[in-house]
């Protein structure tokens, strides 16, 4: 299984590098002139093997990992960024995973059957944005309002299930003398993941102020602050992140700019305790509901840097690395990604 995956890598990261990436000044404050637009490409793998839970590390045992690992996510997204009146920019991104998280039973028969990865892969979280940029100049900022949204993996009804049972209708084709016949012989059930692990099932409506400066070719720097709703999980969010990069120019219409980010997620744990349409829904050993305390409401801190490269201000990549530096209800994580751009 591992040779197939670092074989879909190897073919993920030669697709990226078909194509071009990272305007220097996108995003952030800055928002799309009237009529451009800039499409991204990217792949991210995000890994972890342990978790802060109440203000410690937990390390599970590593007879229970596989490869010392029990999350190993691998998405590939796909946005635009489109100015679509002076000042105005509507955004979005799609993003699809491979997500192998590890398992210990067999979910036909809640037996024990060791550590393995169990891989659910498809579509998961989207988001649209719209950003409206109401200072220009060396010190810009804007204004956005976004969406998370589950609709492309959500399936019916409300309670959340890992697992579904299946059932299909077997039909079997043989040739008669009239020609083919098609009928039906039985049904069979399977057990099998839903497409709902792969994302946390919850709408969000965020409300973010960006604010920046332009050191005009030599650099940029820009923060955010926001404050994330998170629909029937008491889990509103504050936000904070800043980034900079120094540009370098290499040759004719080429640079190269270091990047160094930093941001904060905090959940609110807002509300009451939520009920079993909540992803991360959970009783205690008395069978009481609890509050959510991980995931949909965790914290947690990340520092990440990169290098761009950039040709024409239209063309280039960003390959960067990221670390989950500290937290409480959050998985340790490390990440690397690649991702490329092209301004239309």
């Amino acid at each position: 299984m591992r040779i197939m995956r670092n074989a879909k890598l190897v073919t993920v990261a030669a697709l990226i590098l078909a194509f071009a990436a990272v305007d220097l000044h996108a995003g952030g404050p800055w928002a799309q002139k009237k009529g451009k637009t800039r499409i991204t490409f990217g792949f991210s793998r995000k890994v972890a093997g342990s978790r802060w839970i109440d203000g410690r590390l937990d390390s599970p045992a590593d007879s229970t990992l596989v490869d010392g690992l029990f999350h190993d996510f691998e998405y590939g997204y796909l946005g635009a960024e489109i100015g679509i009146l002076d000042h105005l920019e509507l955004s979005g991104t799609i993003n699809y995973l491979w997500g192998y998280e590890r398992a210990t039973t067999d979910p036909n028969t809640g037996q024990y059957i060791g550590p393995h990865w169990e891989l659910n892969s498809g579509f998961t979280d989207s988001w649209l944005n719209l950003k409206y940029q109401f200072l220009e100049g060396d010190f810009p900022m804007a204004v956005m309002v976004s969406t998370r949204f589950p609709d492309l993996y959500d399936e019916p009804g409300d309670v959340y299930a890992r697992y579904a049972t299946r059932t299909y209708a077997e039909f079997v084709d043989s040739t008669t003398a009239e020609g083919l016949d098609t009928s039906f012989r039985a049904q069979r059930s399977i057990v099998e993941p839903t497409s709902e692990w792969r994302g946390l099932l919850k709408r969000d409506y965020g409300v973010h102020l960006f604010a920046g400066h332009s050191f005009g070719a030599d650099g940029y720097v820009q923060t955010q602050l926001a404050y994330n709703f998170r629909q029937g999980a008491f889990a509103d969010q504050v936000i904070f992140s800043i980034d900079g990069g120094y540009n370098i120019p290499v040759g004719s219409g080429w640079v190269v700019t270091p990047k160094a980010a930093f941001d904060y997620t905090g959940g609110l744990g807002n509300g009451g305790v939520p009920d079993e349409t909540d992803r991360f829904y959970f009783r205690d050993a008395q069978g009481r509901p609890q509050a959510n305390n991980y995931f949909n409401n965790g914290r947690y801190g990340r520092l990440y840097g990169s290098v761009i490269v950039a040709a024409d201000d239209a063309y280039g990549v960003e390959v960067g690395a990221g670390r989950w530096i500290f937290g409480n209800g959050s998985a340790v994580y490390w990440e690397t990604y690649a991702q490329l751009s092209y301004q239309l």
